[in-house]
């Protein structure tokens, strides 16, 4: 509990501190109030470190961190208040007399509660005292013990079933290299074996290991659980491979020098089964301070060895440099079947035909679990009647303790921070599709990102949050989903069935789920400890007969599941949600009965996390009050069923808005955008005049520099001038990847149709991003030169595209932008030729692809100097009628792809000289 509080209170102490600064804090003591607090809290922070609930087995003591969590989170919400009155205070006018004395009332209510909160923090102070000395006294958890393994299975080796496939080519790579030509007696090879829990990495391995052993000079089996120095790696190589010769008082150096005598001139077969990562290890280096001792390995054994691993985390194998890595996810279930049936009576069928039906019909449920196969077995053995037998497919999941016991191992040796966020994913139902962009979010609105990560020179909570989830993908925790085909390519994770059943055991105290019908309410219950709940739409008004506010208004995440009646609309009762004050997460995307957001919205004023479904047509203006909130979601976005009509007007008073993942067309019509300084993409901006009221100046875009990803600017025929253009400092915005400018159409209403070629050209110029920009897109721009910066300073750039460019003379010179893969260009009226001063000084080192179409004026694609195109492989011309001659592509190295339409003078003939064409179409 103690790491479950930790980041709470580090952020608390940073905001404790800035609201001491302001003069809203300089009566009555106010200021030195908060500078207590501070150091009250410091103090606690540093007797909770060392705590944990993995050393606390007295119940009293847990229920010590349950209040002491209360006490954290009650101060947290004081100081909540505090900054909406400071910033209530700051924007209000000194001669409104009314809102001035509500300011000096609530100011009063708050110091009140502040002075209580003191108080009580004494015995909060105390708690962590206590329970830093139970953590001292405690012993670590026997579970992080773990059982040595062998060569030998404790069962027969016939009863290995499954994982044929792996099988053939763990032996092929122990014999091969890993592109199946014979073994080369040069190359030492380490093959991993991947998979989480259950999955049967050891008895592969031991398999192929029995199989393969007599193929080597020498083979060797290390139990590599907790081997985390060179030392205990040694000694246990030592140990296997000479057994009767005892570590006595050997040092590293001895035992390398004693080794490297046994290695020499040696085919060694060398398997470290159960490898973990040192996931108390301070950095990298000391990560990977156990594995020097392969060094001495590699360099000592005969050419032609090899070194097999077995781990439940990828991130091992990198750490390894596998050169090759097999993944186990589940034998197939009439393997499963088998198993489990050899397990229970030595056999590949019971001769009891009913439990055999049982068996067929219910083996799925173990997901294709070696482990779990043998447990239902050997709890099959153990019965002795047909009826007893077929009740323990009743309730299978009862009888998987090892399963589970295993799985928990994997999650006690996690890191603090990684277990915070994982168990969180427990109030998700079973077989959740999850999107990590959106879980990462609520994990920041939650307060789980650890502080002292940012201050390591990460560029931000998002990339240290989705750092996490890749460090549980890397865990074997979360499984990519295979993709299905269809519109949606967005990359979704599972959770495996048995990893989630564990973490929801695990988390039962802080998660629950409600699921089912109305009657699920009354036979579940909520601990008072829960923070974190997912429900039922329908479940919602049971939940608010049963459990009185005081229990509800403690919550700090609220997940609305869909009705298991899908074809009916979920709706959220507007009285329900203000009894939910304390919600950080409020996630209602699944209420698709929902088209209005209600003004009770506004007693939710903790809330960083905000999700709606595609339903929604109308905010109230309400909404704007929420000035914690980080995150407004709106289901649909990515299948454009979005049906929001506009946003409340003051939506820029949100100035901690972090994510708007809406579509972009809504967020243009936010006014006064720049208030939003947190606020990252991807976002649309209307560029308009002073003298109009809709859209946006660009510079509103001057503060914006947390922007990221896409951002796309519209309208530019509006902006007057070089100097107004600078404004938006996009040089200064390095983490925008992709940047969209946009003109208007030609405006008949205007006198002169829309801005002189200069001005477009001098607005170009003062919009030049940051030099790390991926992708550029230019729209209808009205300019005949390109801008200065485009054709150097652009060093990451990898696509550009440039549309309706009508008056543009020539390309920009590009040959000097070396990542630069693909250039598509499309309706540039007034290009004639593509010659020699298209590359510059350079040549295009990367260019992959690209696309000329509906250039009218084009008459040829010149000469180029040697090696222009060295990458050069897709070419596409479409409607330039002119042109006659493509001579810039003969040197090009190919095998180059040509497809050419509506093109009348460029014809097979044309193209007999480009020697580097291996297909072309012509349409």
């Amino acid at each position: 509990m103690g790491w479950f509080l930790s980041p709470h209170i580090t952020e608390l102490m940073k905001v404790a501190r800035d609201c001491a600064t302001t003069n809203y804090m300089l009566y009555w003591g106010g200021k030195k109030k908060l500078e207590k607090l501070v150091e009250d809290l410091e103090d606690i922070k540093r007797l909770l470190d060392p705590a944990s609930t993995a050393f606390v087995k007295n119940q009293a003591k847990l229920e010590q961190l349950w209040r002491l969590k209360d006490d954290i989170h009650d101060i947290e919400e004081i100081l909540d208040s505090f900054q909406v009155e400071i910033r209530n205070a700051e924007a209000t006018s000194s001669s409104n007399l009314s809102k001035k004395k509500k300011i000096y009332d609530n100011k009063v209510m708050l110091m009140g509660k502040l002075v209580k909160v003191l108080k009580s923090v004494g015995e909060t102070r105390k708690r962590a005292r206590d329970l830093q000395r139970g953590a001292q006294q405690g012993a670590p958890c026997s579970i992080l013990a773990r059982r040595e393994t062998g060569p030998n299975s404790v069962r027969d080796q016939k009863s290995f079933f499954g994982y044929q496939k792996e099988y053939a080519q763990l032996i092929s790579l122990l014999q091969k290299q890993p592109d199946g030509n014979k073994v080369d007696i040069k190359v030492k090879l380490v093959i991993a074996i991947v998979g989480h829990a259950g999955m049967g990495k050891t008895e592969l391995a031991r398999q192929a290991f029995r199989t393969a052993e007599d193929k080597f000079d020498l083979g060797i089996w290390v139990h590599a659980y907790g081997k985390n120095t060179e030392f205990e790696l040694l000694k246990e190589i030592w140990k296997s491979v000479a057994g009767h010769k005892p570590v006595g008082e050997m040092n590293v150096a001895c035992l390398q020098r004693e080794l490297r005598e046994l290695l020499a001139s040696k085919r060694c077969l060398l398997v470290l089964d159960d490898v973990w990562n040192h996931e108390l290890a301070a950095d990298e280096a000391e990560r990977k301070h156990a594995w020097q001792a392969l060094d001495l390995f590699t360099r000592c054994a005969q050419d032609g060895s090899r070194i097999v691993m077995t781990t439940r985390a990828k991130i091992c194998s990198a750490t390894f440099k596998a050169d090759a890595s097999i993944i186990l996810d589940g034998i197939k279930d009439k393997e499963m079947t088998f198993l489990l049936n050899h397990t229970a009576n030595g056999t590949t069928e019971n001769s009891d035909h009913g439990v055999q039906e049982r068996i067929e019909k219910q083996v799925s449920k173990l997901k294709g679990s070696p482990l779990a196969a043998v447990e239902i077995g050997e709890d099959l053995e153990q019965k002795t009647t047909s009826k007893e037998k077929c009740d323990i497919f009743d309730d299978i999941q009862s009888h998987l303790g090892t399963v589970y016991q295993q799985h928990l191992f994997t999650y006690q040796h996690l890191q603090p921070h990684l277990q915070r966020c994982f168990q969180f994913c427990s109030i998700f139902p079973y077989n959740w599709r999850f999107e990590p962009d959106k879980l990462c979010k609520m994990w920041m609105a939650l307060g789980f990102v650890e502080e002292m990560t940012l201050s390591t020179g990460v560029s931000s909570m998002e990339d240290v949050t989705r750092g996490y989830f890749d460090d549980l993908v890397n865990r074997s925790l979360f499984q990519l989903e295979q993709s299905k085909g269809g519109g949606d390519k967005q990359a979704r994770y599972v959770i495996h069935e048995q990893i989630h059943w564990m973490i929801r055991l695990a988390s039962k105290k802080n998660c629950i789920s409600i699921s089912g019908d109305s009657t699920s309410v009354a036979k579940t219950s909520i601990p008072e400890t829960v923070r974190h709940l997912s429900v039922a739409s329908n479940c919602l008004d049971e939940l608010r007969k049963k459990y009185p506010s005081s229990v509800l208004n403690k919550m700090r995440t609220l997940l609305v599941l869909k009705n298991d009646d899908d074809s009916k609309s979920s709706t959220v009762d507007k009285g329900i949600l203000k009894l939910f004050k304390g919600v950080r997460v409020l996630d209602l995307t699944a209420a698709t009965g929902l088209t209005h957001l209600p003004g009770t919205i506004h007693n939710l004023k903790h809330v960083r996390y905000l999700g709606l479904p595609s339903t929604m047509r109308n905010l109230c203006d309400e909404v704007t009050e929420l000035f914690f909130l980080q995150t407004f979601s709106l289901d649909g976005k990515k299948q454009n069923t979005c049906r929001l009509q506009k946003f409340p007007k003051h939506m820029n008073k949100l100035v901690n808005m972090r994510h708007l993942d809406i579509d972009m067309e809504c967020i243009a019509n936010i006014n006064g955008i720049g208030r939003m300084a947190k606020l990252q993409g991807p976002i649309e901006f209307k560029a308009i005049r002073s003298s109009e009221k809709e859209g946006h100046a660009v510079s509103e875009l001057a503060g914006m520099d947390s922007l990221r990803g896409t951002l796309s600017i519209k309208g530019l025929d509006d902006v007057p001038s070089k100097e107004e253009a600078m404004k938006a400092r996009l040089e200064q915005k390095s983490a925008v990847k992709v940047l969209k400018l946009e003109w208007g159409p030609p405006d008949p209403r205007r006198v002169n149709g829309g801005p002189a070629d200069s001005d477009a050209v001098a607005v170009l110029e003062g919009l030049q991003p940051h030099r790390d920009l991926h992708e550029l897109r230019i729209t209808r721009y009205p300019g005949a030169t390109s801008p200065s910066w485009l054709g150097v300073k652009m060093e990451k750039l990898t696509s550009l595209y440039l549309r309706n460019c009508r008056k543009l003379n020539a390309l920009p010179v590009l040959g000097e932008l070396p990542c630069l893969e693909l250039l598509d260009v499309k309706e540039l009226s007034c290009v004639e030729t593509i010659d020699s001063d298209f590359c510059g000084a350079g040549t295009f080192l990367k260019l992959k692809k690209v696309v000329l179409d509906d250039m009218p004026g084009l008459l040829s694609w010149g000469d180029m100097p040697k090696l222009a195109f060295p990458e050069l492989t897709e070419v596409s011309i479409v409607d330039c009628p002119r042109l006659s001659s493509l001579s810039g592509l003969e040197l090009c190295a190919g095998p180059l792809s040509l497809r050419v339409k509506g093109c009348p003078h460029i014809t097979p003939e044309t193209l007999k000289a480009i020697t580097g064409i291996s297909n072309y179409k012509f349409h």
